[in-house]
């Protein structure tokens, strides 16, 4: 097939095209007679392409037609051996990996920066996780990268663990030397995986690094909707060499995906590989230069400055996620998140106690970085006035919390009896949620382990500022469950 061919949107054409009378799924029948508030939101044309896996529109769980050939298409365009369209994210992708190489029991060794997801997949599997704490930037208080000699270490002192994960790159744009991972992993003959989320565009531009499978590694996920102009939840799952079984690898993805395959997320990831085939280097040149502007100008605000390469621990850095230190304006980021969406009606992709990240696409434009420089210095220039910023007075040792120590494997912990206790008087339990702030979704506790005094005063602290919590029973973080 040609590289501009969209398999599955022909298919699709194709089907519309015809009228045929649906006596399938879904309900609506490709939108007639709907006349409910979605219908007057997005118009019918949306629910024409609403179908299901009907004979002429293949099966991902089985795929023989145009998403098998949407598929291939993919590999090509991004070095894989075999790819995988996900409809439920990427979070099924990274559980798929660890349930198609690890066992019950098994180890793997992961940064304690893995999104949440990742423990959901240690827990259906069994497996039993390794955790490393990747450096971290202590002024604006994020992990960094993964340092080639940190795996090698805890391979040597743990030389049954079966397999690696990394984050790469990390939330905020951080990448690591993955070509010296894959070969400090391999010399143990074990797959290295790659949470790639949020590095699907890498690859594409000289001020980008290859991606993680042009390195050496064996399996990585993107997340096509989080960079690239796939919707929301479309992903893709990339694999390679002989270290990952296919067979159990598919047997994982068709536990875990839904069987009612969405056929707006498939053509959205057609369509978006298509793009960055044919226009990746232009459309990244102009996501990096918009994000080049977006720095100089946020560098003209007294008290503001953003993440570069110049700091120690970071290899390489993705220009398109802007990380700004917000921490000399005496306010916690959470709060100035609040502020700019209240009074200047911008949204950024996350606030933290120090930052606030913005992640530049080639679909912004020089308007929206000047919309937001200008709202930022007038929301800075407020705030140095502000009585009220003596709310973001929090030590920095609570930003740094040692590795709690784990009292049961976290699928024992999943399935024991719980109870529910007020957060102060959690500490000496063991935990039995996961506790993360979302974003980036980074869990602050998991279930099995040993809940301390200063992962206490971390959640409280965190809480009272006006952190967002996932993962967790109770939202508000008054009360934790831990095991009974």
């Amino acid at each position: 097939m040609r590289m501009e061919e969209t398999p599955i949107i022909a298919a699709l054409e194709k089907y519309i095209s015809a009228r045929t009378v649906r006596f399938h799924m879904p309900g609506h029948k490709g939108g007639r007679i709907l006349h409910n508030n979605i219908h007057r939101l997005l118009g019918r044309k949306v629910f024409r392409a609403d179908v299901t896996n009907i004979p002429d529109m293949d099966d991902l769980h089985q795929p023989h037609g145009a998403i098998q050939a949407a598929q291939l298409l993919a590999a090509k365009v991004f070095s894989a051996e075999h790819t995988y369209f996900l409809v439920n994210g990427s979070s099924c992708g990274l559980q798929a990996l660890v349930l198609a190489t690890c066992n019950p029991g098994d180890k793997i060794l992961v940064p304690r920066n893995i999104h949440r997801s990742i423990l959901g997949g240690i827990i259906l599997s069994g497996a039993i996780p390794v955790f490393f704490v990747p450096e971290y930037d202590r002024e604006y208080g994020i992990p960094l990268g993964t340092a080639p000699d940190m795996i090698r270490d805890h391979l040597k002192r743990q030389p049954d663990i079966r397999a690696v994960m990394v984050v790469n790159p990390t939330y905020h744009g951080v990448i690591s030397d993955i070509d010296a991972v894959a070969a400090v992993v391999h010399n143990y003959k074990i797959p290295l995986l790659v949470d790639e989320a949020h590095g699907p565009h890498l690859g594409f531009h000289d001020r980008l690094p290859a991606n993680a499978l042009q390195n050496g590694a064996d399996a990585a996920v993107h997340g096509t909707h989080k960079i690239l102009a796939a919707l929301t939840q479309g992903s893709m799952l990339h694999i390679q060499g002989e270290l990952m079984d296919r067979q159990k690898l598919e047997t994982a993805l068709r536990m875990l995906q839904s069987t009612s395959t969405s056929y707006l997320l498939l053509s959205s990831l057609d369509a978006a590989r298509a793009q960055i085939e044919s226009e990746g280097r232009k459309l990244i040149d102009k996501a990096v230069g918009l994000a080049d502007y977006a720095r100089k100008k946020l560098s003209e605000i007294p008290g503001v400055s953003t993440l570069s390469t110049d700091r120690p621990g970071i290899f390489r850095l993705d220009p398109t996620k802007v990380t700004i230190l917000v921490r000399k304006l005496g306010v916690p980021g959470f709060w100035l998140e609040e502020r700019l969406k209240q009074h200047y009606n911008i949204q950024v992709e996350m606030s933290e106690l120090h930052s606030l990240l913005l992640l530049i696409s080639f679909a912004n434009t020089q308007r929206d970085i000047d919309k937001f420089a200008a709202a930022l210095g007038s929301a800075a220039t407020a705030l140095r006035a502000d009585s009220h910023a003596a709310i973001a007075a929090i030590s920095d040792k609570l930003l740094f919390l040692p590795l709690p120590e784990m009292a049961m494997p976290p699928r024992e912990a999943f399935f024991s009896p719980t109870v529910s206790v007020p957060l102060e008087n959690s500490h000496g339990r063991v935990s039995a949620e996961v506790i993360a702030c979302y974003p980036p979704g980074i869990p602050i506790i998991c279930p099995g382990e040993k809940i301390t005094p200063e992962t206490v005063e971390y959640l409280a602290a965190m809480r009272d500022l006006g952190a967002h919590f996932q993962g967790c029973y109770d939202p508000s973080l008054q009360f934790v469950s831990v095991i009974a």
